[in-house]
């Protein structure tokens, strides 16, 4: 019979696998963003993978094949805490490693892209999958909107788009 394999009975999987769960993840390194902000992450997406789709039209046909692939990119999103760190300002200094803002002089991609490595964490701590993004830097920010009526938390949100994510 179908089904978790319990007490021996069942041809499925063993009731008491663990999965991945979406809370257990970290990120280790951001580029040049302080360490201490990245443990006030809120949430955060992993890579995306695609493939463009050229066509060959034969007749009534269509044929697809495996074109160029693409990295989509990350999603961040920060609780913004004022002390140590300062997350607002610590974004707007990673913001400043792709573009000088008051000269709109932005600088050479060996100066901002940098390497990003994310974490997945089972249950005892340990790494269970790691993923690292070449060439990572912050393609947009958002930090958000203000409202006297609302007692939310402020976030801030930023988009990171790398070259190649590996798997490891």
């Amino acid at each position: 019979m179908p089904g978790f394999n319990i007490c021996g009975t069942g041809n499925g999987p063993a009731a008491n696998l663990e999965t991945r769960r979406k809370h257990r993840w970290v990120f280790r390194t951001l580029g040049s963003v302080n360490p201490a902000a990245l443990l006030v992450l809120q949430s955060a997406s992993r890579p995306n993978f695609k493939f463009a789709e050229p066509e060959m039209h034969h007749d009534q046909e269509v044929a697809y094949f495996a074109g160029k692939q693409t990295w989509e990119p990350v999603s961040m999103k920060w609780y913004d805490v004022e002390q140590n760190p300062d997350v607002s300002d610590t974004i707007y200094q990673w913001l400043r490693t792709v573009v000088d803002l008051p000269t709109a002089t932005v600088y050479a991609p060996s100066v901002y892209k940098q390497q990003a490595t994310l974490e997945m964490v089972g249950a005892a701590g340990n790494t269970t999958e790691t993923w690292i993004m070449c060439n990572a830097w912050p393609k947009e920010v958002n930090w958000g909107d203000l409202d006297y009526t609302a007692t939310d938390i402020v976030t801030i949100e930023a988009t990171l788009r790398y070259d190649r994510a590996i798997k490891g």
